[in-house]
């Protein structure tokens, strides 16, 4: 194998697929990126952890075909450490690779190419298309909220549902739960499966704000990715996922409005010395409403501006939660609905995003600890 490349276009797409490695895997082979010439002036770059694998393409001047496995620190380093200019790379016998450069060049050890693991073509397969703009919204509106749970695996991930009147996405780690709806998203067959939390930020970071669309490939246990010229192919996660509409209150009886940055600053003044302790108790009133926090040594409380309907109550939350919510919902207003301090709690847009997308987050109240 022989080509010639730009070392910032190199390192670019390289820095696209770090995320896959897994650093902490036991196959030495999976340390690597595997470079494969197979089309004359292209380069294909994959990368894996066996649950999820990520190939793209770099355009070169391909001098002869072939493939190498190179270790994916020592690749990096070198590129870190060249300024932009052409790379010459050289695939030499006993596993060798020489990279050569203006006024020097590399000889670094490799892995045989052979001893990187095949994935095969998905079979059995479903398809749906999804603009890029359109799947990271999905993203963003639920990746705050998924689990880290190792007993139950199934809420570590987004559940995907598409019928042909709507799709839900839905995440929890079981203190929220976000449902996010989309009218524009529509399939004749019914979709349900859920993907990873670490697949998620692979294509958040990959995918861009635009119209292009995403070919979604699926079967019963893995998933592929097509945009561009990036492909991922991921496992899904086994399991069902909870009956999130069993646990969506339709009764509330106390309503506040209020601003949504407003509330984002008045929690992270009032929590500035509560670096232990991540909660806050609203105090809320007709007449007067109240947010507060303390540490061991230190107290603060601040009155709110806000509209606020029904009886008063004291309730508490994790800040640190509330502020994800926050700081993910794309409105001015939030709409807080309340029944009492044990049950969840709604939040919504006080005025609808648009007509084609909803969300809807409950968050559980906490023990007030004061």
């Amino acid at each position: 194998m022989k080509f010639i490349t730009s070392s910032n276009d190199l390192l670019k797409e390289l820095k696209a697929l770090f995320n896959v490695i897994n650093l902490n895997n036991k196959l030495p082979i999976l340390e690597t990126f595997y470079l494969k010439i197979k089309k004359k002036n292209i380069l294909n770059i994959t990368v894996s952890d066996l649950e999820i694998t990520m190939t793209t393409k770099l355009r070169i001047n391909s001098i002869n075909y072939g493939s190498a496995a190179i270790p994916y620190k020592i690749l990096i380093d070198i590129l870190k450490n060249i300024p932009e200019q052409p790379l010459t790379f050289i695939k030499e016998i006993d596993n060798k690779l020489k990279i050569i450069y203006q006024n020097g060049e590399y000889n670094i050890s490799i892995y045989s190419s052979e001893e990187y693991p095949k994935y095969s073509i998905l079979e059995n397969t479903n398809s749906i298309l999804i603009s890029e703009k359109q799947l990271l919204n999905i993203i963003n509106n639920t990746l705050f909220a998924v689990g880290n749970d190792d007993i139950r695996p199934v809420i570590n991930g987004v559940l995907f549902e598409i019928n042909s009147k709507m799709s839900n996405f839905v995440s929890t780690n079981t203190t929220i739960l976000v449902k996010y709806t989309r009218k524009d998203i529509l399939s004749n067959n019914k979709i349900k499966f859920i993907i990873s939390k670490k697949t998620l930020n692979i294509l958040k970071n990959n995918l861009e704000n635009s119209d292009e669309y995403v070919y979604i490939s699926y079967n019963k246990l893995n998933t592929s990715f097509l945009f561009k010229k990036k492909k991922i192919i991921c496992s899904l996660i086994n399991g069902i996922y909870p009956n999130y509409l069993s646990i969506i209150n339709n009764f509330y009886n106390k309503i506040l409005i209020i601003n949504r940055n407003y509330f984002i600053n008045s929690i992270k003044r009032v929590t500035y010395f509560s670096k232990i302790i991540t909660q806050i108790i609203l105090n809320l009133s007709k007449n007067q409403s109240k947010i507060s926090s303390w540490d061991y040594n230190n107290k603060a409380f601040e009155y709110l501006f806000c509209s606020y309907e029904g009886d008063p109550i004291k309730i508490g939350f994790n800040s640190k939660f509330l502020i994800d919510i926050l700081s993910n919902i794309n409105c001015d207003d939030i709409k807080f609905e309340i029944l009492d301090n044990k049950s969840s709690c709604k939040l919504t847009p006080n005025l609808s995003i648009s007509n084609i997308e909803e969300i809807l987050i409950l968050i559980m109240p906490i023990k007030d600890k004061d």
